[in-house]
C-alpha cells in the first residue's frame, strides 16, 4: 500500500508543480475512507427513534435532531456550560445536556448548524419545552470522553457526511482528510509526513486512501472536499503518532 500511495501522491504533486515560486504549488489532498466497523469499540448513544445527527459529525456525533411531524422539532445538545445563569431562573454551575422541543421556526437564530451551544437562546422563546440533565452522569459524557482521548492519541477525529461541493462525500462512512503544500511545508507536514500519516492510519483502521491533485488555475484541490475542508493539521497527527521519533 505504501509504495502505491507514494506514487499517487508524487504524481499529484508533480501535476501541480511550476517553475515559478507559488505557495500552493504541488498541493495535494488525501482522504481516508473508513469501513463501517473501524470504530466499533467507540461508545454510542441516541435519544431514541427518529433522531439523527444534527451536524453530520459521523461516529463522533453527540448532538441530535428529530422532526416531530407536528411542526415542532426536538434538539439534544450536551456539554452546555454556565451561561447567563441569572436569566435562567436558577443557578447553573455544572455542565448540562439540554433537550429542547419547540416549533421549527423558533429555532432560527440559534446557529445550530455552526455552534450547537446556541441552543441556550431557547430560554427566551415562550412555550419552548426544555429538559435539562446533568452532563457528568449522562451517557453522552462517555462518548465525548472516548473521542477526546482518541484525538489525544491519534491527532485527528473522523468526520461524517459532507455536502460542501454540492454532492455527498462519505455518505454512511467515516473519513479523514489531510492537505499538504510541499513547497512551504515543514518536515512534520510535508509530503513524506503526509504519506506516513496516511499509511499508519489506513493500516490501523482498515481505511482506503484517495489522492486528489491540485488545480493551479482554479486554486482548488480537485475532488469533493476541495481545499477548504481540512480539519486536521498533518503535523499534529505526525507528532501524536510519534512518527518524528
Amino acid at each position: 500500500m505504501k509504495r502505491s500511495l507514494r506514487r499517487h501522491i508524487e504524481s499529484a504533486i508533480n501535476s501541480a508543480w511550476t517553475a515559478g515560486h507559488r505557495f500552493d504549488r504541488g498541493t495535494v489532498g488525501v482522504a481516508l475512507l473508513f469501513p463501517p466497523d473501524a470504530f466499533a469499540d467507540a461508545p454510542t448513544w441516541t435519544p431514541g427513534p427518529g433522531f439523527h445527527p444534527l451536524n453530520n459529525d459521523g461516529p463522533t456525533n453527540t448532538t441530535f435532531l428529530r422532526d416531530n411531524g407536528d411542526g415542532t422539532q426536538t434538539v439534544v445538545v450536551p456539554g452546555l456550560h454556565a451561561e447567563g445563569a441569572s436569566q435562567d431562573g436558577g443557578p447553573w454551575t455544572e455542565d448540562e445536556v439540554w433537550t429542547v422541543t419547540a416549533p421549527v421556526d423558533d429555532f432560527d437564530g440559534c446557529g445550530l448548524g455552526n455552534a450547537a451551544h446556541g441552543i441556550t437562546a431557547m430560554r427566551q422563546v415562550p412555550g419552548a419545552v426544555i429538559v435539562r440533565e446533568d452532563y457528568a452522569t449522562h451517557p453522552l459524557a462517555a462518548v465525548d470522553a472516548y473521542w477526546t482521548e482518541f484525538e489525544r492519541t491519534w491527532g485527528f477525529l473522523p468526520s461524517g457526511e459532507h455536502r460542501g461541493q454540492g454532492w455527498p462525500f462519505g455518505q454512511d462512512r467515516a473519513w479523514a482528510y489531510f492537505i499538504c503544500r510541499p513547497d512551504t511545508a515543514w518536515d512534520s507536514d510535508d509530503e513524506s509526513a503526509l504519506l506516513n500519516v496516511a499509511v499508519k492510519i489506513a493500516r490501523r483502521f482498515g481505511a482506503k486512501a484517495r489522492v486528489y491533485p491540485y488545480s493551479l488555475a482554479a486554486r482548488q484541490v480537485t475532488g469533493p472536499l476541495g481545499n477548504t475542508y481540512c480539519e486536521t493539521h498533518i503535523g499534529t497527527v505526525y507528532r501524536r503518532l510519534h512518527l518524528d521519533w
